[in-house]
């Protein structure tokens, strides 16, 4: 039903449904962007800034990742008994890379300098170029050996996130 639910099926922060559709009436599903421009990057004399600056270029490839593993139809061959040539396409926007810190990570406890990943973004109808949902998702990844190192945590809370918008799509 259209409306905005908060903490979406326990697990997305928020979703705006606009329009309802079915999944299965769409032959291909793309993700046509994966906006990174609106991400505050630290200080360039922040010993963080390096790995945020090349976490950039990671974060795209590990979304899909986790966004094609959980998505329950494949998208690589369309089907002309489903809709008529129709793609449904979302739009993705980084809007937040927090790298936290590793040594908190290494000597705390209970989520202490997590690496924290926010994206908000649209799934969209491409031939009417209709926005029929909004989300907004972050994660944390506070967890790995040492301390775990930024590029692990980046990619990681990325596929999760990914894996949490397939399921948002597989709901429909």
């Amino acid at each position: 039903m259209p409306g905005v639910y908060h903490d979406w099926n326990g697990d997305i922060d928020e979703v705006t449904i606009v329009q309802s559709f079915r999944l299965d009436t769409y032959n291909d599903i793309a993700v046509e962007s994966f906006d990174v421009t609106k991400v505050t990057l630290p200080d360039p004399n922040e010993n963080t800034y390096g790995a945020v600056r090349s976490a950039l270029s990671t974060l795209k490839p590990a979304f899909l990742e986790g966004f094609l593993g959980k998505l329950r139809r494949k998208t690589r061959e369309p089907n002309p008994a489903r809709g008529k040539g129709q793609t449904l396409v979302v739009l993705v926007h980084l809007t937040k890379l927090d790298p936290g810190s590793q040594a908190a990570r290494y000597w705390g406890s209970f989520g202490a300098g997590a690496v924290k990943i926010e994206m908000t973004g649209e799934i969209v109808d491409a031939p009417s170029r209709k926005i029929l949902v909004r989300f907004k998702q972050e994660r944390r990844s506070g967890f790995g050996l040492f301390g775990g190192g930024y590029g692990e945590l980046f990619t990681r809370t990325a596929r999760q996130i990914g894996g949490d918008i397939a399921e948002l799509l597989n709901a429909f």
